[in-house]
């Protein structure tokens, strides 16, 4: 998965600050109204405008290369950093690139916070004032890229004017190339050579690019796709939705209702998925392993396409030992809210994508909830990054197992199987971070919850629920006994 990719924010919705480590599996807990979804869409929004999370603040691949072209890489910079380069012992810096590159990475602050404020207010449908925290002294959002094991790569802060933003960008310096000859890897200083070799006379080829401003190594996807809450009613209607709004773009449909309803980003994102969904694609065979065991002991049928005269993708669910379809909108909740896991495995997804689902555990029965860890387990070790929010009890207990099995693999040599059966976790490839609230007025926090080997990774809160029920079962027992005794 390369480098952990670190994201911090302040004043961001009902968020004060915080950092989140987003590893191989991250969850986020913690009560309703914390900022959850905010962080989530936070994301989903840098990972959309910077082409995946980069280590430099850029927007993405034609920009990339429209920053290889700039006249301001000067040749004797090119040739200065060179020099730097060809010193096997020395560390390649950022602060070693060719001043044009850097002043063009760091240059376009308005503009690259504006796109992240604007994208904000896409995804989260409301307008940038409502975006910022509103008891904040300082009307502004700050957002922080790091990696682990680096010092900070880049922070951007937006405040918000007149629904726009304007903004600053800072890169700190950090190494991007390890002295270290062990460390270093060949194909990034023929990357990196080929960059300062090409910088002023010719575009750098999309591949260079692309590879050495990625976050990591690989060539490989890098998609980002988010499944929002509520998906079942989504699925069980969205045939209706979008007739509604086809037909209230023609003009009569716009004279009869001028003000246009507006899904927020992640949900017209999603949707559209859904529209332009044409089946099953030549999916890796580990995530369509996963999708069938999630469909033989979860759904208990087949989730896929029915025929459809429009065109339109109608959605249909076949129960176990059942000839005939069943239309999603006569399904129960519990299929259609894991249907859309099912078919994003089968035909949107790739290895090396990033997932977000918000309460996977959404209309399942408990033992479903612990079926779906184990699936996005197996999704981690198939090469898919995992971002969860949860309330579950039921579904951290399950994670908290399968960080267990990774420890007794690791202790007895075993290394984590590759197949995608297998759903061990290294305490390390999984952060749980609880959002909660803070004092009057503060804003919420973040926090990690570290992974322990009798309690798991459950919120402390979770336990105080759990005693009080017993004591006032308890209690109310006792009233009971009692009043039977005055009677007798």
């Amino acid at each position: 998965m390369g480098d952990n990719i670190q994201i911090s924010v302040r004043d961001l919705g009902p968020i004060a600050n915080g950092t989140v480590d987003l590893r191989p599996l991250t969850v986020l807990v913690g009560p309703s109204n914390t900022g959850k979804t905010y962080f989530s869409i936070l994301i989903y929004a840098l990972h959309k405008i910077t082409g995946g999370l980069r280590a430099l603040p850029v927007f993405g691949r034609r920009d990339i290369v429209s920053l290889a072209r700039s006249d301001t890489l000067l040749s004797g910079e090119c040739l200065a950093a060179q020099e730097v380069l060809k010193q096997a012992d020395n560390a390649f810096r950022y602060s070693d690139l060719p001043n044009g590159l850097r002043s063009e990475i760091e240059g376009d602050a308005d503009n690259f916070s504006n796109a992240i404020a604007l994208y904000l207010k896409r995804c989260l449908d409301a307008d940038l004032s409502e975006i910022v925290r509103t008891s904040s002294s300082e009307s502004h959002i700050e957002v922080g890229v790091h990696a682990r094991n680096r010092s900070v790569c880049w922070h951007a802060k937006m405040n918000p004017l007149d629904d726009r933003s304007t903004g600053e960008i800072g890169v700190e310096d950090f190494v991007l190339i390890p002295g270290d000859r062990s460390k270093q890897s060949e194909e990034d200083r023929r990357m990196l050579q080929s960059i300062l070799e090409q910088g002023r006379k010719n575009p750098v080829p999309m591949e260079v690019m692309d590879r050495w401003f990625g976050p990591d190594g690989e060539r490989r996807s890098d998609a980002i796709h988010y499944l929002p809450a509520a998906r079942s009613g989504i699925m069980q209607s969205h045939r209706v939705i979008a007739a509604s709004l086809v037909q209230r773009s023609t003009r009569a449909g716009l004279e009869r209702f001028p003000e246009t309803p507006a899904f927020s980003g992640v949900m017209a994102d999603f949707m559209e998925q859904l529209i332009l969904y044409r089946g099953q694609k030549m999916a890796d065979r580990r995530l369509d392993q996963i999708a069938t065991d999630l469909e033989i002991n979860t759904l208990g049928g087949l989730v896929g396409l029915g025929p459809s005269p429009t065109g339109y993708p109608e959605f249909v669910y076949r129960p176990q030992g059942v000839k005939d379809d069943v239309r999603m909108t006569r399904a129960s909740s519990m299929v259609s809210e894991l249907g859309p896991v099912v078919l994003f495995l089968r035909g949107v997804l790739a290895i090396g994508d990033t997932l977000v689902i918000e309460e996977p555990e959404a209309h399942l029965h408990s033992a479903a909830q612990t079926h779906v860890a184990v699936a996005l387990a197996r999704l981690v070790r198939a090469g898919v990054r995992v971002i969860i929010t949860t309330h579950s009890d039921w579904l951290l207990k399950e994670i908290g197992n399968l960080m267990r099995e990774g420890e007794i693999a690791a202790q007895t040599g075993q290394p984590a199987a590759e197949s995608a059966l297998s759903s061990a976790l290294r305490p390390s490839e999984v952060g749980v971070w609880l959002f909660r609230h803070g004092a009057e007025d503060q804003g919420s926090t973040i926090q990690e919850i570290p992974f322990d080997r009798s309690e798991g990774v459950e919120p402390a809160e979770y336990d105080d629920v759990a005693e009080a029920l017993y004591n006032r079962a308890a209690d109310l027992q006792n009233k009971l006994e009692e009043s039977r005794g005055d009677h007798e």
